[in-house]
């Protein structure tokens, strides 16, 4: 029974071989056309999002759209909307050239797939090795919770893209050091950094990743770390751009509430009150963290939590097994992946963007839909594809020893 496991792993293996690149032409398109199908199926019947046919529209939409009219018309831009220049000035551009507002949703489709073949060249990077490139894309265009997003009028698409080019870009200095691929980031990431609000966390992020891609002392790296922090704290609490942006979030009331996912109270925590603590400026909640850091903490991973399990106790059974399935295994074979390559740069770089973006997520709070998520989903699936490949050919390899020993073995009987 054994040796004909052996015998059909080994046929299959010289088979997958022999025709590698049909079968990888076969895998790309079976992922293309699943992508475009759920995108079909999603505009025709809104039935992986919101029910309805064609474009979508929710919540923040509007502020978008007449963000862009604001733009066009030189009417200045107010509030929560200087926190969104980047996404309304593409809207604006497609209006400016009198394009329709399908026109949003293919450039979204399309930084998508240019942002899936970006993920298949980190993987690639990080193994050497085709299919674990395809298995990270596939993940990434065929999971229907951040597909639904490509239709909305909404930064989702669009930004998680990018914090994809921005994780690609990282990789790409990693992996060779010359000033093109330093300029190439630095344009990527302020590109990154006006989509969305989330964005500005990756200004550390860069900069640590920056001075780490030297060979200074591993000393010397962590000061430079450490101080980086420090200055971008200091920035945030200081830089009215950084305070507001910040502030409109009402992180110290939040941090009272006990907010875990917003706008769910029965998911809230009991967290110690501080009346006298000033909830108008978000640096009090730097003083109340460390007058309560074991609440604060336990409030932080379960905003964190939250956001990685992709699931609520309101959530039907069918709809909590669909989501399991697309991200538990990929976190296991990102542990993985992340441990069979835990000396390459490039897993440095996953785990500051994750961390960077759970660590916003930790200190304001958890959506309700999980679309904190999708930002950083990939940045797993990426190691993911790693772990998986690589995962696949130590089972091939052990099965091979065995083989050889066998034959050893019977040759000295």
């Amino acid at each position: 029974m054994k040796l004909s496991l052996k015998k059909n792993i080994f046929k299959l293996l010289s088979f997958i071989q022999k025709n590698e690149k049909t079968l990888l032409i076969i895998g790309i398109a079976i992922v293309l056309l699943r992508f475009f199908w759920l995108n079909y199926i999603n505009w025709d019947t809104g039935a992986i999002s919101n029910g309805l046919h064609g474009i979508k529209h929710w919540l923040d939409t509007d502020r978008y759209l007449e963000g862009a009219e604001k733009l066009i018309s030189g009417t200045d831009i107010e509030g929560r909307e200087n926190q969104y220049l980047g996404y309304m000035a593409v809207i604006a551009l497609t209006q400016i050239l009198n394009l329709p507002l399908i026109s949003i949703v293919i450039i979204q489709l399309i930084t998508a797939l240019v942002a899936a073949f970006a993920l298949f060249d980190i993987a690639k990077m990080i193994t050497k090795n085709k299919w674990s490139g395809l298995f990270a894309a596939a993940l990434f265009l065929c999971n229907p919770f951040i597909v639904q997003w490509h239709l909305y009028i909404l930064t989702e698409s669009l930004y998680t893209s990018f914090v994809i080019f921005s994780f690609w870009s990282l990789a790409k200095i990693s992996a060779n050091k010359k000033l093109l691929n330093y300029i190439v980031s630095i344009i990527i990431l302020t590109c990154t950094m006006f989509i969305r609000p989330n964005g500005w966390i990756l200004l550390p992020v860069f900069a640590i990743f920056y001075f780490i891609s030297f060979n200074f002392p591993k000393k010397v790296k962590l000061i430079i770390a450490g101080i980086t922090i420090i200055i971008f704290v200091v920035g945030a609490g200081s830089i009215n751009l950084f305070k507001e942006s910040i502030q409109i979030t009402t992180p110290v009331e939040n941090l009272q509430k006990g907010v875990t996912v917003w706008e769910h109270q029965e998911l809230y925590l009991n967290m110690p009150q501080e009346p006298n603590l000033q909830s108008d400026d978000w640096s009090n909640g730097i003083k109340y963290i460390f007058k309560h850091p074991g609440s604060s903490i336990k409030l932080g991973a379960y905003r964190a939590g939250y956001t990685l399990i992709h699931i609520r106790p309101y959530h039907s059974t069918k709809y909590k097994i669909r989501v399991l399935m697309w991200v538990v295994p990929a976190y296991l074979f990102a542990l993985l992946g992340f441990w069979y390559f835990r000396k390459n740069k490039i897993n440095t770089a996953a785990l500051l963007i994750i961390s960077g973006h759970l660590l916003v997520v930790a200190l304001s709070y958890a959506e309700h839909d999980s679309r904190f998520d999708i930002y950083i989903l990939p940045i797993f699936y990426a190691l993911a594809g790693a772990g998986f490949i690589e995962t696949i050919n130590k089972v091939l390899m052990y099965y091979s020893f065995n083989k050889q020993k066998n034959i050893y073995r019977n040759a000295l009987i």
